[in-house]
């Protein structure tokens, strides 16, 4: 598709109002977008929009400058990628109803291989401790890791990717000027420096809540399998889960505490088929790939480390669960926990302390 052609699909997409579905049916009848622009009334009506809708569009199209809009595109350094470009996820091309466009910040690479981590805003601590495991785990495989850039799981799910020096896609349910939630600015900086971010809607489309199971089909869309990680009942998660399912795709899911809300999501799919994920190779073996298997030796400097380690190797643990492991008293825990979180050894998430993998 040349420029002048995508200069009038992005404004097209901004005339529609950000939808897909409309945007869908006019270029049905009308492939070429400046043709598409420039519809009529008539033509509109033909199409069976409703009358609303008919006048809002002439409305918008009346007021919108092309060439304006396409050159702030430009000046936000952000490209729109249409299904033939290379750039295009190769997999999102095949699903019942790709994007038409995309806007990208950032880089996609061609024939990359993503696979989706989601989950729930409000992880608990078992989701704080398992996401940085497993995400980091796949970040050492082929795979780049694509999420949401939603408050929780899929933030953390995108620093695990970054901490590792790795690759990571965000799929964003607004324009690209916008940085959603808020106190994401510097993580999505990173991502788009280390990655990419991408949407489907035109700037200065505000994140709302209907634009979100559009963003999720991209991200099941695009990824050769999704994993949910920590999510209720009625976790958005879960509706990413089941885009994934609908395509055809892997579905993966962590199993949780059976009393706790944020684990009735992933193990109600594990009951409905999904592939159950304790550590990574769970997800390799479906895609018969091998991981790359780093030992990480935890050493102590002292007896009390050692005990300490010994004891968190088998599960995370909290120090009422430690002073009963290791017979130590609470004041040489205490000091010995400090020392080994500031040296890196453990890690502390609540009122649990882990090892450092």
């Amino acid at each position: 598709m040349d420029e002048n052609q995508r200069k009038y699909l992005h404004a097209l997409n901004i005339v529609l109002g950000a939808s897909p579905e409309r945007l869908m049916k006019i270029l049905s009848t009308f492939p070429f977008s400046q043709d598409a622009f420039n519809i009529s009334q008539i033509e509109l009506e033909k199409l069976n929009f409703q009358k609303e809708t008919i006048d809002a569009f002439l409305k918008r199209k009346e007021r919108i400058e092309v060439e304006k809009e396409w050159q702030r595109l430009k000046k936000e350094d952000i490209r729109l990628v249409v299904k033939e470009d290379e750039e295009y996820p190769e997999v999102l091309r095949e699903i019942a109803k790709p994007p038409i466009l995309l806007y990208i910040k950032g880089k996609l690479l061609p024939g990359e291989k993503y696979l989706a981590c989601v989950g729930t805003r409000w992880p608990s601590d078992y989701g704080k401790m398992v996401t940085p495991e497993i995400v980091g785990d796949l970040a050492e495989t082929d795979f780049t890791i694509a999420s949401g850039m939603a408050r929780g799981i899929d933030t953390l799910a995108h620093k695990t990717a970054l901490s590792h020096e790795k690759r990571t896609v965000a799929v964003v349910g607004n324009g690209l000027d916008i940085i959603f939630p808020p106190e994401n600015q510097k993580l999505a900086k990173e991502i788009e420096e280390e990655g990419a971010i991408i949407s489907e809607f035109p700037l200065e489309t505000p994140p709302l809540k209907y634009n979100f199971p559009l963003r999720n089909r991209i991200i099941a869309g695009m990824s050769l399998g999704t994993l949910v990680i920590e999510g209720s009942e009625k976790s958005g998660a879960l509706i990413t889960a089941n885009l994934a399912l609908e395509e055809g795709r892997e579905v993966f899911a962590i199993p949780g505490p059976i009393y706790s809300r944020m684990s009735k999501g992933p193990n109600n799919l594990i009951k409905q088929g999904a592939q159950p994920v304790t550590q990574v190779s769970d997800i390799l073996t479906v895609f018969n790939l091998e991981a790359v298997t780093k030992e990480k030796e935890i050493k102590g400097e002292t007896k009390e480390e050692n005990l300490i380690i010994e004891v968190l190797k088998k599960e995370p643990a909290q120090v009422e669960n430690l002073i009963k492991e290791t017979g130590l008293d609470i004041s040489k825990i205490n000091s010995s926990l400090i020392l080994m979180e500031i040296k890196g050894k453990i890690k502390r998430s609540g009122n649990q302390y882990f090892i450092n993998c």
